[in-house]
């Protein structure tokens, strides 16, 4: 319980769950900015930093595409996971002390994994 109560005053004093909420209205704009940019992401969805984004080509799901973003991705250092009951979302779920810059930087290297798949 002790271990808990630190946790918990830790997270508290970093105030990790309001840079939770700020990071993650960043990231969730930043998402849709590449949603009007780039089709195949048929929604983006999701709270604080855990948010998926949902590929679909012709209203149906994408599976290859959000496989091959995920795999681009990865070959540049970003890890995200793929979801979903069709496998076609691409989940993002950075860590609590990510910053601004680092969910840039994020943004950039999954803009170019789009542009690669598009």
């Amino acid at each position: 319980a002790a271990a808990a109560n630190a946790t918990i005053q830790v997270m508290l004093e970093e105030d990790l769950p309001g840079n939770a909420a700020r990071m993650g209205a960043i990231l969730t704009e930043g998402l849709k900015q590449l949603q009007a940019e780039f089709p195949i992401i048929g929604d983006v969805r999701g709270h604080g930093l855990m948010i998926g984004t949902e590929f679909t080509r012709d209203t149906q799901p994408d599976k290859d595409a959000a496989k091959a973003v995920q795999k681009a991705c990865l070959d540049h250092n970003l890890l995200l996971l793929t979801c979903g009951s069709y496998e076609n979302t691409v989940r993002w779920i950075p860590p609590l002390v990510v910053n601004e810059a680092q969910i840039n930087e994020s943004l950039s290297v999954f803009a170019e994994a789009l542009g690669a798949v598009r």
